[in-house]
């Protein structure tokens, strides 16, 4: 018990001088005032996948790993670099949205991330209560030590599933539609 609370004072000092010994200090990045006229800026786009019967839709972020289907049968993958108005920038080569019959990549789920959160709160209590300097536990912390390793378990089983799953959005189904989201 000794030794968490040691940890648990370590990380909060590491926590307190990580985000509040440089406040205010910080250098002058050398931008206009903001009562200054902006030059045009080029705007940021994202591809929403709207079911067609009505239902939860779906985003197309930067940098996610996409499958695609073209209207003439060629298939390719990559990761999104750019969504502009009426294209996509997979890898280094420009596809346009209305020549696109398929999209397959993971969206993510609430489950998805709780299971990750879990996950490393579960290997952060493992890491904590391994083992004291005679390399045994006292019975509260084998029943922590052991906690960690359930909770890292079971996060585990939800987690590995839930990332390789890939929704298939067809353009049967799907609507997409490119939304303008803001400017750089």
């Amino acid at each position: 018990m000794d030794r968490f609370v040691k940890s648990y004072a370590l990380w909060c000092l590491l926590i307190r001088f990580l985000f509040y010994a440089y406040e205010g200090k910080s250098q002058d990045p050398g931008l206009p005032p903001v009562n200054s006229s902006r030059q045009s800026s080029s705007p940021v786009y994202l591809l929403n996948l709207t079911p067609i019967s009505g239902g939860k839709s779906y985003t197309l972020f930067r940098n996610t790993k996409v499958h695609v289907t073209s209207n003439d049968g060629t298939e390719f993958s990559g990761k999104v670099r750019i969504v502009s108005k009426d294209s996509i920038l997979i890898d280094s080569r420009k596809y346009a949205v209305a020549d696109i019959t398929g999209l397959r990549f993971n969206p993510g789920t609430t489950l998805g991330a709780v299971s990750a959160i879990g996950a490393v709160l579960g290997i952060a209590i493992i890491a904590v209560t391994v083992g004291g300097k005679d390399k045994e536990r006292s019975q509260g912390e084998d029943v922590a030590f052991w906690g960690g390793v359930g909770l890292t378990a079971v996060s585990g089983a939800f987690l590995i599933p839930n990332y390789f799953i890939r929704k298939n959005f067809v353009r049967t189904k799907y609507e997409f539609r490119t939304i303008q989201i803001g400017s750089y």
